[in-house]
Formats: structure tokens, C-alpha cells, sequence
């Protein structure tokens, strides 16, 4: 394990944690990806609940294919 910055980023073989915000050119990325998430109306994922019980993953990615489906459906008809 490699750590840098008093512990604050730490990295391993297959992942690296922070415990601090990410900034990029000012914009906080945890802020942006859960705005683009509540934009998109996208359900949150449940992974310990869902490996806990297969038939919630099958259900939960079911609904996002039809949900995708139904909104380009929609843009194609509302292009006319």
C-alpha cells in the first residue's frame, strides 16, 4: 500500500481511496456526479442488498433498459 499526503490518499493494487473532496478545475466531482444522478432520475444501487438478492439487480437493470429505451422512444417522436 502506498499512501501520500498524511494518509489522505491511499492506493493498493486494485483501488485508491480518498478521504478528501476531488477538485478539478473548481468543480467538486462527487457534486457533479450526483447531480448528473438525480438528473438522469437514476435509482441509487444498492451492491450489498443486490448481492444479497439476485432478483433486485435483474430487477433494478430492467427498469434502467426500459427507462433508456422509453427516453429515446420520446426524443425520436418529440423530433418530428
Amino acid at each position: 500500500m502506498h499512501s501520500t499526503s498524511g494518509s489522505i490518499i491511499q492506493a493498493n493494487d486494485d483501488q485508491i481511496d480518498m478521504k478528501t473532496d476531488l477538485i478539478v478545475k473548481g468543480r467538486n466531482i462527487l457534486n457533479e456526479l450526483d447531480n448528473l444522478h438525480r438528473h438522469m432520475l437514476l435509482l441509487p444501487r444498492d451492491q450489498k442488498l443486490q448481492d444479497k438478492y439476485p432478483e433486485l439487480k435483474q430487477a433494478y437493470d430492467a427498469y434502467n433498459e426500459l427507462y433508456r429505451e422509453i427516453l429515446i422512444a420520446d426524443k425520436m417522436m418529440n423530433n418530428d
